[in-house]
Order: C-alpha cells, then structure tokens, then sequence
C-alpha cells in the first residue's frame, strides 16, 4: 500500500518534516494534551525525532507505533493525526489513536479518518482486531469510536493514575467481521 489514503476531504500519511509547526502546535494545546500521553511542554525537538523515526514506515512492527497526519484535502493543511501501535503478528491486532486539532473537532473529520483507516487496515494489512483506549470524561472520543462501531469492552475498564489524577479508563474494541455493516 502506498500513502495517501484519500477520502472526500482529506488525505491522511505519514506524518514529514512539512508537518512540525501544526503538529507541535496542537499538541501544546492544554484541552487536546489532557488525555493524551504527552503534556504541554512538547517541543519540536520532540516531534522532529518522532516524524525522523518514523520515515519511510507503512505500517508499524510489533510493539511500535506509527503517526499518520490528517490533511485537508484542498490545502495540504496538518489538522490531526492517527496513531496505530502494532500489538500482535499473528493476530493483526492493532491499537489505534487520534488527534485532531480544536478547530477541526466536530466537524466529521475524525469519523471520516477512522473510517479511511478502518478500510486501509481491513483490506491493505488484513487487521483482524482493533482496540483504543480511553478516560472516561473524554466523551468526544467515546462517541466517535462508538460511531464507527467500537464497543466497550467492560472486563478491561482500568483505573490509574494519569497526569496526577485518578482516572477510569475505558478499552474499546471491534473486530472486522463486526464493522461489514459500518463500513458499507
């Protein structure tokens, strides 16, 4: 498979070099760093180390990651990104993540960049199973995955402390013999 993956509004790749100034800058941003596993003081040190780590990747190993950015379609502009963390070879199981800047929150990107993913995982990587995680208080997330068909898997749900908080997280799963009807 080669990148991008294109769908009415957006292309999605790995994240490049173009890619440093927007993804530093939502990422600094104190309401979408919250629930996330990095904090406000990332720097672009930082976010130029992982795009370098990650160049000329299509799909992460086992117990790696790999950023793919969300771009406009029209302009070219950085306005999220995906993040798949490789959790089994013989399985395909793979963790995804999201992001997508303040600005661009509800307003259909994120659903239609999972659904792109889900279609590239399904039919490119032959993924069998799909799992996120997330704190609870994070309902945007929720209903997002929830949309594109995950579903709580209760007997996972975890307490931790997260960022000096005591949080509840939440895994969510699907499989894709259960997305055919979200998908079509």
């Amino acid at each position: 498979m080669t990148y991008p993956l294109l769908t009415e509004r957006l292309s999605i790749q790995p994240l490049s070099i173009a890619d440093l100034e927007p993804f530093v800058e939502y990422r600094q941003d104190p309401e979408i760093a919250r629930y996330q596993s990095w904090d406000t003081s990332y720097t672009h040190s930082q976010a130029q180390e992982l795009i370098e780590s990650q160049y000329g990747l299509q799909t992460p190993e086992k117990d790696e990651w790999l950023q793919l950015g969300i771009h406009l379609g029209v302009s070219g502009a950085l306005i999220g990104d995906l993040a798949l963390h490789r959790l089994d070879e013989e399985d395909i199981a793979i963790e995804i993540g999201f992001t997508l800047a303040k600005q661009f929150q509800g307003q259909g990107y994120g659903r239609e960049a999972l659904f792109a993913l889900l279609g590239y995982l399904s039919n490119e990587i032959g993924a069998t199973k799909l799992e996120a995680s997330t704190d609870r208080r994070n309902i945007s997330s929720i209903k997002l995955l929830e949309a594109v068909g995950f579903y709580r898997e209760q007997a996972r749900t975890f307490t931790e402390e997260f960022k000096g908080e005591i949080v509840n997280v939440d895994v969510y799963e699907t499989r894709f013999s259960s997305l055919i009807d979200t998908l079509a």
